[in-house]
């Protein structure tokens, strides 16, 4: 089978824009699966942003030696801008055309279009009816919004098309049905998932002593970047007003855009910055709890990453969790209450028998979340629905 993946980001030297749709693939490569990536880079948003830029096409290989192919061809966006100054149609025929042109250049066609996101979905639309291939959507965003931009009924024959959708969450299930872009029957919950021989339960005293942690300190940490949705300065304020020397913190991630007012501030701070997606397990297993106070999420990777590693979770009590966390292994908060952050990480220091039992039954769950395990799900999913079709 070849899939013809199109996505809005796909990871490229320091800058790791969706590092998880890169996982997917190697792990649809390594069952079998030929992928080919297309993913149109704006020019404008690197300039910008300082974002490297890609070559147009390059090739990578996996651990088994087998090739993806992805095309990174230029195109021209303005964000949230040009959305707001009635270009979005413009700049959406704009990489439909260029997704059509190099999907026109292939060999053979594609078995397969896997937009990974409604929206990318959309710019795939035009070249998979024109040529008969079936259409996938990957539906993980934290907020769809493909209906507010386009007109439901407008794009009637889109929705039509698609012949399933793999929703990261229940959450995502039902948003997209309810913004009128599929059905029930079209679509399957299939949750994010690890890469488990990188995220896994490791020696906690060798890596404090590897980094210089104190081994008597009490480690929170946090992945993401460092905007208001994801919560890091809710997090350094609870563990300022806890006022305890014991608790140290540790923030992966980084700002987002040119505001600073998200990057955290607090006592305890151990390490605030990037790291490498390879070595965040290392630094996860010297933590004791993993905190994420997210307000939208299709599904949370970090949390699952965490929980690899052993540690119980504190996030969000809402519907996008609800997939993969339980009071088993996480305390659910209200993600605005700085209080019922700081309440939560005081109870676990202070609860060593709960924390372990938290701990336990964290690992115990990711196991059943491994890559290798979505991927084929995956893979037998789309060769349902083509034999439906």
């Amino acid at each position: 089978m070849h899939i013809c993946v199109i996505s809005e980001g796909y990871p490229y030297k320091t800058y790791m824009s969706y590092p998880f749709v890169k996982q997917l693939c190697v792990a649809l490569t390594d069952q079998g699966v030929r992928i080919t990536v297309i993913v149109p880079q704006s020019i404008t948003k690197c300039l910008i942003r300082r974002i490297p830029i890609a070559p147009r096409i390059r090739m990578e290989r996996t651990i088994g030696g087998e090739e993806i192919r992805i095309y990174s061809p230029y195109v021209l966006s303005f964000g949230n801008l040009g959305y707001k100054l009635g270009l979005y149609k413009y700049f959406r025929k704009l990489r439909s055309r260029v997704i059509s042109s190099i999907i026109k250049s292939m060999a053979k066609k594609p078995d397969v279009i896997y937009g990974h996101f409604w929206h990318s979905a959309y710019d795939g639309y035009d070249i998979a009816r024109a040529m008969d291939i079936p259409l996938f959507v990957a539906s993980g965003e934290s907020i769809i919004t493909l209906h507010k931009k386009v007109d439901v009924g407008k794009i009637h024959d889109f929705i039509e098309y698609v012949s399933g959708v793999i929703c990261v969450s229940t959450k995502n299930k039902r948003e997209s049905i309810a913004a009128g872009l599929t059905s029930e029957n079209k679509c399957v919950v299939i949750p994010n998932a690890i890469d488990a021989s990188l995220f896994y339960k490791k020696d906690k005293c060798q890596l404090r002593e590897k980094f210089g942690f104190s081994n008597t300190d009490f480690i929170v940490a946090f992945v993401g970047g460092f905007i208001l949705r994801k919560g890091p300065t809710r997090i350094a304020q609870a563990i300022s007003m806890l006022n305890d020397s014991d608790v140290k913190v540790l923030f992966f991630g980084k700002p987002m855009t040119n505001d600073k007012s998200n990057i955290p501030e607090c006592p305890g701070i151990l390490f605030r910055g990037p790291v490498p997606h390879d070595q965040l397990s290392d630094y996860l297993n010297c933590a004791d709890v993993f905190v994420m106070p997210t307000l939208h999420e299709g599904c949370c990777n970090a949390n699952i990453e965490a929980m690899a590693c052993g540690l119980p979770v504190i996030s969000s009590d809402l519907d996008f969790n609800y997939d993969i966390l339980d009071e088993s292994c996480a305390i659910l908060i209200d993600p605005m209450d700085v209080n019922a952050i700081a309440d939560s990480i005081r109870y676990l220091k202070n609860n060593p028998k709960r924390l372990k039992e938290l701990s336990l039954n964290a690992v115990s769950k990711s196991q059943d979340m491994k890559i290798e395990n979505r991927a084929k799900r995956i893979i037998d999913f789309i060769l349902q629905k083509q034999q439906e079709r």
